[in-house]
């Protein structure tokens, strides 16, 4: 400390050659700095208004100032301060870190003498100007210079001691509450305050150390509750005085019973709402020991908590349904349950966010429904001081609000009678306030509660009323609006017909297309490898030197602007982004939103929600177009819609930290923002109504999150004042309900314990939950795009971020299968079903887990790897969630068709780690970098953590609580902590995975055989065909179907490492296998048989022979050997054509040309592009003499003069069958 000191001191004497201190009367950092000419430095405020006549001097050494003296601000000292200011935050930050890493590690507190001197340095005894000296507060630091002006008391000691045993360190915390509250800094009203500090830092530390125990399961957690409420009945007892020295054991105590009480409320939730469970028995259980602890200890305010906790977490509907349940009338105050009796319940009006005038046409329409009179609501209308485009929205709303909602009452005496429907209707037909017929014919569809899929029915209540209630105002805005940027709503919701190609608002999109449009430092070109994985070239943009894929390892590049074979540019046209609707299940959609286009989560959350609270109003107007834009579709969209509308609210609720109510309040507050009217130039309108393309798509989401931002950025003053209405609104001011959740129940219920601070509204006010979602938003708003750059970018991908951890299980999966699958040729499972079903019962768990975990983590990630993952797949690949009834190709890690599925999702997970690993060592010299490759990956290489278990932990322990004299406990995350925990605990050390290794099954045709075949004949120079004897013999070896596709399987094995490592041409390929490969023990006698007969020199003939050879065999069995090629080289024979040529084949070897053509097929147009490389309607001739004189082939020296010219390259396939049937029949040259 004496040397953090002495180094700020250094540091002030370099900043200012005086050095600098406080300002001698305010005790602060001088803000707008004046420099006396005694060098004394005050606040330009402070200096001001000291001086003055008869006051000339400086209040510190007396020295006096001329009568004409002007205090002027010091630029310099400005300057200084700043600078000072930074270096002592630094120094700071430095301490804490030093106490925090120090002081308080392992499993035991400091010594208490180190304790003492930690609490002492949170209070400082300075005297203002030349007065007695008397006892401030200051933040935990070595440096007395600043204080506060007004007390404030600080957790930062208390969690760090807290996260020890209490019993360790009750004492220490026990006696730092003492003396808090002996130097009498602070009100006996704001007690209250600091117990509400202490039993906040007690509820974080409970929760982060049950966060520390993976096994504390929820069942575990009831129990623990059960036994809680069993031992501790007798403190908590209404007739059990509480000490007027309150302890620490009775706050921790406190803090105990209200997260007890918290996870009560969810059990009634989940029993009222939700199907039974396997955990239904324990709470029953815990719920009976609360009913019990109730009905024991008389202390209504652990009711009011109960019911408080219940009403944040679902709404009020939820809660005044539960108090019409006499099941659950414990969980009220009698008192409550006696006023409910004489009260007709009334709901909260969501609508008052609209305003005063909203308010005046709702209470004039009330008074007309009573009387069955319209004079009122005309009354009101002359002195209506709202906007005319605003009164159309206020009166249906008001319809709603006071007419339809009826009809959800449970009594018919309750709902709208028809003579007050048909005065509404009159009134609604003569009247002027409603300008259109349609309107008008909106209007009548409220009052007789005919809106299509908005109808409510008796005995409505919870969110589908709820929902309703913003599907109608969003219908009266988007009707009554005249705001552009309504107008992509406006047709989702009525004209849904013109939106079948729209990109709708927040749907993910291809990055890696965006990507390939940038031009970074010049121009950047696209290329693809020959298995379509992206890659780029600068400069010039032509391939001046040959690489490898980092996907998948095949040649690419090229030498002097000549790019090798298959290596193309990649055009812009690739882009994978979709139209439509595409979020798919909404039960399958991840908790924690994942951002897209920059836009912060809050904002996302609530244009999606708008896009689905459109959507869902047009389901009721073209439901047929409405299910083409759903993809997949689906059977039921307005149920579809309704979930995916109540997973947004849940991940906005989340995300902004605020209650059922509020957030639901939130939504009718941006609502009321759009339907103002546009200004002239307020929000230009750059994108057209249709969203015809992803820019224009872009362009909407911007102008409509500058509105949202805005109301976000003043949310919480907004929600106060509204929060303020709602509760003094006289329909709801007289709930008993209402009373208990917006006012202080000491006022109006008198049974309840007042006979101490703990006995007070705050106490037992519920605190929402610290959650990741929260944070995210939390850092979005104070700008951390700056300030915590990597968690900012941690927290926007957390969500997928947290299925790294799986990925070890994922390669081990994939291993295991390439290890079973990897020389078989046909796979005989159809399922994923069928192939777990192969396991004998027991045997394997694991596999099953692990298939499992692949499914899980694939549907969760789907998306973004349509959108932003490297390898592209084709659209219906990721369109939908994948389950065990799928095909079993999926499963296999291939490059190609559904096993680039798997392939596709291991390399999206790398991708995200090696992403936040780069991104961390930009920041970092760290030498100890290094890789590993998929086969080496282990679960310590991976980022991996859980967050329950490990990051909600962190932010607890970074979650700062300070009380100011005269306010409330207010709650602050040190986010630059939190990045710092989050780096070093998750992400530092760790390697980068290598692309290169994946598991990877291959196909007979993944490999690029003219690409193997070259590197084979540079390696070994001589390459000769095989004689037709020895080709019979090995057709005689080789008897079965399996023996051909094994004997292919070990040729192609052979050469891909001929390629590689060459060889001894005259090597028989038994040796080869035997001696090289070592892998004859792996080989069938008929395969080891067939190979004696080959050396290395004919590898590739061999390849020819067997790869034609199992066609035939696929032709005899009366299946396709060409599946996988395009249906354009599939065209028949014409008689003609079929005749001339078997006459060809009479005069020419029909085995070579058998071979040749089929060569030509699988290796050049299988993954052909048609009309481009080989187009159909070209003559076959053409195409398959260069084709043979490119490769150097002396075989078919006649093709040319006698091959039919009319046969084409569309008719190849049936030409190649037309010869292999000859062949059968024995017919032909050499048969």
């Amino acid at each position: 400390m004496r040397m953090l000191c002495q180094c700020k001191e250094e540091a002030s004497q370099s900043f200012c050659r005086f050095g600098l201190s406080s300002c001698p009367i305010c005790l602060g950092d001088p803000r707008d700095p004046v420099n006396l000419p005694c060098d004394h430095v005050y606040c330009y405020d402070c200096i001001k208004q000291w001086l003055g006549p008869g006051q000339m001097s400086c209040p510190l050494c007396l020295v006096d100032l001329p009568d004409d003296y002007n205090p002027t601000v010091s630029e310099k000292h400005s300057i200084a301060i700043k600078k000072n200011a930074q270096f002592r935050k630094l120094c700071n930050s430095f301490f804490v870190d030093l106490v925090s890493t120090m002081c308080f590690k392992g499993n035991d507190p400091p010594e208490k003498s180190v304790i003492v001197e930690l609490l002492k340095l949170m209070f400082v005894n300075k005297s203002v100007l030349r007065g007695i000296g008397c006892l401030y507060t200051k933040s935990l630091s070595p440096f007395d210079d600043v204080v506060d002006k007004t007390p404030v008391i600080r957790s930062a000691v208390l969690k760090l001691l807290l996260k020890y045993s209490f019993s360790n360190v009750k004492v220490h915390v026990q006696k730092h509450l003492s003396e808090v509250e002996a130097n009498h800094m602070i009100d006996k009203e704001d007690k209250i305050e600091l117990y509400m500090l202490f039993i906040s830092c007690f509820e974080d530390s409970l929760c982060e150390k049950t966060g520390n125990f993976p096994k504390e399961t929820k069942i575990h957690c009831l129990a623990k509750d059960v036994h809680f409420l069993r031992e501790n009945i007798h403190l908590y007892n209404s007739s059990h005085p509480v000490s007027q020295k309150i302890t620490i054991e009775y706050l921790q105590g406190i803090a105990s019973l209200r997260l007890c009480l918290d996870r009560a409320a969810e059990v009634i939730f989940e029993l009222h709402e939700t199907s039974a469970s396997s955990e239904e028995k324990e709470k029953k259980i815990q719920l009976e020991n609360v009913r019990q602890f109730f009905h024991l200890t008389q202390n209504n305010w652990h009711n009011i908590y109960l019911v408080r906790t219940l009403t944040s977490q679902y709404g009020l509907e939820f809660t005044q349904k539960l108090l019409n349940n006499h099941q659950y009338h414990w969980i009220f105050p009698s008192e409550i349950i006696e006023e409910q009796k004489a009260f007709q319940p009334g709901r909260i009006d969501h609508f008052l966010v609209c305003g005063k005038d909203y308010k005046a046409i709702r209470d004039a329409v009330e008074k007309a429904l009573i009387t069955c009179e319209t004079e009122v609501i005309a009354a009101a209308l002359k002195v209506y001081k709202g906007s005319n485009s605003a009164l159309p929205v206020h009166f249906l709303l008001t319809v709603f609000r006071e007419l339809t909602s009826l009809y959800g009452c449970s009594g018919p005496n309750g709902r709208p009678k028809q003579k007050q429907c048909d005065i509404l209707k009159e009134f609604i037909q003569n009247s002027r306030v409603l300008p259109s017929a349609n309107l008008k014919s909106f209007a009548e569809s409220l009052v007789s509660n005919q809106l299509p899929l908005l109808t409510l029915a008796p005995l409505s209540f919870g969110h589908n009323r709820m929902v309703i209630e913003m599907a109608v105002h969003t219908a009266v805005v988007l009707l009554c609006g005249q705001n552009r940027i309504l107008d992509p709503l406006r047709n989702l919701a009525f004209l849904p017909n013109t939106m079948l190609n729209a990109f709708l608002p927040t749907m993910p999109e291809d990055m890696l297309a965006q990507a390939m449009t940038w031009k970074l430092k010049g121009n950047v070109h696209w290329y693809k490898c020959p298995n379509g994985h992206p890659c780029f070239i600068g400069e010039c943009g032509q391939p001046m030197e040959r690489s490898r894929c980092a996907d998948c390892g095949v040649p690419i590049g090229g030498d002097n602007h000549r790019a090798v074979a298959n290596f193309q540019r990649a055009s812009n046209s690739e882009d994978k982004t979709q139209t439509g609707h595409i979020l798919g299940d909404p039960r399958k959609r991840d908790p924690v939103i994942t951002s897209e286009r920059e836009l912060s989560p809050a904002v996302l959350i609530l244009i999606r929600l708008l896009t689905h609270l459109a959507l869902l109003l047009g389901a009721s107007n073209d439901a047929q177009s409405l299910l083409q834009i759903i993809k997949p579709q689906v059977q039921d969209p307005v149920n579809f819609l309704l979930q995916h509308i109540n997973k947004d609210i849940e991940q906005l609720m989340n995300t902004l930290g605020k209650s059922a109510d509020e957030t639901t309040n939130v939504i009718h507050l941006i609502l009321c923002d759009l339907s103002k009217d546009q200004q002239a130039g307020q929000w230009p309108v750059r994108f057209n109504s249709q969203l015809s393309n992803k820019e224009h798509r872009n362009k909407w989401e911007k102008s409509v999150a500058c509105i949202i931002q805005l109301k976000l950025k003043a949310l919480d003053e907004a929600l106060q004042d509204l929060n303020k209405q709602i509760s003094e609104d006289e329909r709801l001011s007289s709930n008993p309900v209402v009373k208990i959740i917006y006012g202080d129940p000491a006022v109006f219920l008198s049974h309840l314990p007042k006979d101490s601070a703990i006995h007070s509204s705050r106490i037992w006010s519920f605190k929402k939950r610290i959650s990741v979602e929260h944070l995210a938003h939390i850092v979005q708003q104070k700008g951390g795009k700056d300030v915590v750059p990597i968690l900012q970018k941690f927290l926007q991908k957390e969500a997928e971020l947290r299925q790294v951890k799986f990925l070890p299980e994922i390669l081990a999966l994939q291993k295991d299968l390439v290890k079973r699958f990897q020389n078989i040729s046909e796979i005989e499972h159809r399922t994923i079903e069928d192939f777990l079903s192969s396991f004998p019962s027991g045997v394997g768990l694991k596999m099953k887990s692990r298939v499992e975990k692949f499914l899980d983590v694939w549907n969760k990630l789907r998306l973004s790897i349509e959108t932003n993952g490297e390898i592209k797949l084709p659209k219906d690949y990721c369109s939908m969630d994948r389950t065990v009834k799928d095909p079993f190709e999926i499963l296999l890690p291939r490059r190609r068709d559904l096993g680039l599925c798997a392939t596709s999702l291991v390399s999206y997970l790398i991708q995200l780690h090696n992403y936040f690993i780069n991104t961390i060592a930009k920041d970092s010299a760290d030498a100890n970098r290094y890789s590993v490759s998929p086969a080496e990956v282990a679960d310590l290489h991976v980022i991996s953590y859980e967050v329950e278990k490990d990051l909600i932990p962190i932010i607890l322990s970074n979650c700062q609580y300070s009380v100011q004299k005269g306010g409330e406990a207010l709650q602050e995350f040190d986010l630059e902590k939190i990045e710092q925990q989050v780096v070093s605990r998750f992400l530092q050390g760790k390697p980068t995975i290598t692309l290169q290794g994946i598991p990877t099954l291959k196909h007979r045709y993944d490999q690029n055989f003219e690409h193997l075949f070259s590197n084979i004949k540079t390696k070994l120079k001589t390459q000769s065909s095989l004689s037709n004897s020895k080709m019979g013999m090995i057709r005689g070896d080789l008897v079965s179907y399996s023996d051909i596709c094994e004997a292919l399987s070990v040729t192609e094995i052979i050469l891909g490492f001929l390629a590689t490592t060459g060889g001894d041409s005259h090597m028989t390929l038994t040796d080869y296998t035997k001696n090289v490969l070592q892998m004859s023990n792996q080989i069938s006698l008929p395969v080891m048989k067939a190979l004696s007969r080959c050396q290395i020199k004919h590898a590739i003939s061999l390849w020819q022979l067997l790869s034609s050879h199992k066609s035939e065999q696929l032709l005899h069995l009366k299946k396709d050997p060409f599946g996988e090629i395009n249906a354009a080289y599939k065209e028949e024979l014409t008689e003609k054509s079929t005749d001339l040529l078997k006459a060809f084949l009479t005069q020419t070897g029909l085995e070579p040309f058998l071979q040749e053509l089929h060569e030509m097929i699988m290796l050049k147009l299988k993954h052909a592009k048609v009309g481009e490389e080989y187009n159909p309607t070209w003559g076959l001739k053409e195409v398959l003499i260069p084709y043979l004189e490119g490769k150097g082939s002396s075989e078919l020296q006649d093709l040319d003069d006698l091959f039919p010219d009319d046969i084409l390259v569309s008719q190849c396939i049936a030409a190649w069958k037309v010869t292999a049937t000859l062949k059968q029949s024995g017919c032909g040259p050499g048969n």
